[in-house]
């Protein structure tokens, strides 16, 4: 052995001895810890490890972080000197802070949403989420891995700036509470960023429509930080005037609302990255559920705290946003699910339920364009029935809008039927147009938006012709063109035949829907088979026992050398 290579084991056997020697006279309180968390960070989601190696070691990162370091140190100087004398003896916080906002802004708004995206639509381009596929992390741990890398990110420079922002605080001129809710806003906002940057990476495929998204999610993320500087600017200069309870309140409202609605985009981006033949829709309907509910709870709870404080009429918008977003939200949501392939693989069909009450409730949670429409259906009839309840309430405890409680009331009644009556008509054009090629969910869009424009222009335009297309009044004719019943609702002016003739056509072919499409409506259950389930059992880790097979002639033998 020459004598460099002597040196160099007599080197490496130093630098284990000292190893050695550091890690016994390491405390045990030490090693306990260290131990602790090298079990945590193997039991951590690897794909947040593999993002926050990426994230941390790409070039965009590094530069962002670095010339936010030196942003912040430039504005620090630059500021301060601007101020001064005035610095000393006036409150010079507010100028100082919105300065840091506008540098804390643009990473936690723009940058790492817009990473967040790339690195999702990268996997999809390249391919690679169908290795992650064979593997046994399922779509929510990627999605949740991409997200609480992001969150890192945003948390790495948050803390960057936070010793700037506490110095702007000893400069006077904005309460702790302020700014912690100005942090809490950004993070918030951040947070929901970068959930609507992911639900958009794996919408489009192709070129053209990658080019479209990525148009899609920076002109949302453009107009979120027009949108939100205004709001921070406004609440830098003049602080909240609100009491610290109703901040709360609100606060905490708002919170649920976006968690429960960014919930949704989850799920639905984990079903963009689940195969075709597993159950994509089951988690998305429950998610919808959970946000109508919560969207429910919080306008009544809103309602409840303020009904005393604030005036009738700022109450009486809570009930009237609410109907007003659940017709949007149905409008969009009804179309996609009743757009859904009828094709239910084997594997589907076995995890349906399987009792007589299970099947009655829980059946349309299932896949399925059937089960979707009576799905959007009746979750439509109870959310606008809520929103209805909810405005009563109001009336009655102030006293006021009781005479318009009919009016609202035709309206929702009105509205729930034509929207049921959409979707049926997009039951059948999408029915119609996949028998003859495939077709994707989101044509459902499409379709609800040519149905709703046939129910319109078709009845007004037979109309105008058998009246050599002069002008004339509204009638029974038009019962289905929704635009100006609507209308003639809204002014009180609609006879009850024609609510009668809408909710009567729109209960009917509901309830032809359920007759004609009963085993498409409620699936059965099939039977597990006992390789399936010993599969399942071997993937879930249960020891098995493996029958051995029968020898009554005594041929085998538990000699091994027979």
């Amino acid at each position: 052995m020459s004598t460099r290579e002597e040196s160099h084991d007599r080197t490496l056997l130093e630098i284990l001895r000292g190893e050695r020697a550091s890690v016994e006279n390491t405390p045990a309180w030490l090693r306990k810890i260290d131990d602790w968390s090298t079990r945590l960070g193997d039991q951590l989601n690897p794909i947040l490890i593999k993002e926050t190696r990426q994230a941390l070691k790409s070039r965009q990162f590094v530069t962002t972080f670095s010339l936010l370091l030196f942003a912040s140190l430039a504005w620090t100087i630059i500021g301060s000197l601007q101020g001064m004398p005035a610095i000393y003896h006036s409150p010079s916080a507010p100028r100082m802070l919105i300065g840091y906002y506008l540098l804390l802004a643009v990473p936690m708004l723009m940058v790492v949403p817009l990473a967040a995206y790339r690195s999702l639509e990268s996997e999809v381009d390249e391919g690679t989420l169908d290795l992650l596929s064979i593997t046994s992390l399922s779509p929510m741990q990627i999605i949740s891995g991409k997200l609480a890398s992001a969150a890192l990110q945003m948390m790495l420079y948050l803390v960057v700036l936070f010793p700037s922002v506490a110095y702007a605080y000893t400069l006077r001129g904005v309460d702790l509470p302020t700014l912690a809710l100005l942090m809490v806003m950004l993070v918030a906002s951040g947070l929901m960023l970068i959930i609507v940057a992911l639900f958009f990476a794996p919408v489009t495929g192709g070129r053209t429509g990658q080019v479209a998204s990525l148009l899609a999610v920076t002109a949302i993320l453009v107009t979120s930080e027009f949108a939100i500087g205004p709001v921070a600017f406004s609440l830098i200069r003049s602080g909240n005037s609100l009491p610290l309870s109703d901040t709360l309140v609100l606060l905490m409202a708002i919170l649920a609302l976006g968690t429960s609605f960014c919930f949704v985009l989850l799920m639905s981006t984990a079903a963009r990255l689940t195969p075709e033949g597993e159950n994509r829709s089951t988690g998305i309907r429950f998610a919808i559920l959970a946000h109508m509910f919560v969207v429910v709870a919080v306008c009544v709870f809103v309602v409840r705290w303020f009904y005393r404080s604030e005036s009738s009429e700022q109450l009486a918008a809570i009930p009237i946003a609410l109907g007003v977003y659940l017709t949007a939200f149905w409008a969009v949501v009804g179309a996609l699910v009743c757009s859904e392939s009828a094709i239910m693989t084997p594997r589907i069909r076995r995890e349906l339920p399987g009792s007589f009450l299970g099947r009655l409730l829980l059946t349309w949670l299932t896949p399925g364009p059937a089960t979707g429409l009576v799905f959007s259906t009746v979750t439509l009839i109870g959310t606008v029935a809520a929103s209805h309840l909810l405005l009563q309430q109001v009336a009655r405890a102030t006293g006021w809008f009781v005479d318009d409680l009919g009016r609202h009331r035709t309206l929702c009644i009105l509205v729930t039927a034509y929207l049921t009556i959409a979707f049926l008509g997009v039951r059948l054009i999408i029915a119609f147009l996949r028998a003859r090629y495939p077709v994707d969910v989101r044509v459902g869009i499409a379709a609800i938006a040519v149905t709703m424009m046939l129910l319109t222009v078709a009845p007004y335009a037979i109309q105008s012709f058998l009246n050599d297309y002069r002008t004339f009044t509204y009638s029974p004719w038009q019962a289905t063109n929704w635009a100006w019943t609507l209308r003639k609702a809204y002014e009180d002016d609609i006879d009850a035949v024609v609510i009668y003739l809408v909710v009567g056509t729109a209960a009917a072919l509901f309830l032809l829907h359920l007759l004609l499409l009963g085993q498409r409506v409620l699936p059965q259950r099939l039977a597990t088979p006992q390789r399936v389930e010993r599969e399942y059992r071997r993937l879930a880790g249960l020891d098995l026992e493996v029958p051995k097979p029968s020898d009554p002639l005594g041929l085998a033998s538990d000699d091994p050398k027979a």
